[in-house]
């Protein structure tokens, strides 16, 4: 895994943890006013990233998977 990749999917497992642990108000009275700021500053983009990246996603997995049907790359091996 690149630096980027390792980075990012420490974050999604890191906030999953986090929203597992906290509901929306717990967090509100627990994280101090600089958190919430940042947070509230900062996840207006992150979400619209988020949203695109999903979406790219969604459109890639929409189409059941097909088995191969070329040829040259089945190989079932040979009888006898």
């Amino acid at each position: 895994m690149d630096d980027a990749e390792s980075r990012f999917t420490d974050a999604i497992i890191e906030l999953d943890h986090i929203a597992g642990e906290l509901t929306p108000d717990e967090a509100r009275k627990e994280f101090d006013d600089a958190t919430l700021q940042d947070f509230w500053r900062r996840w207006t983009g992150i979400a619209q990233w988020a949203g695109g990246l999903w979406r790219l996603l969604s459109e890639d997995l929409e189409d059941p998977a097909r088995p191969v049907t070329e040829p040259d790359i089945d190989e079932v091996g040979e009888a006898g």
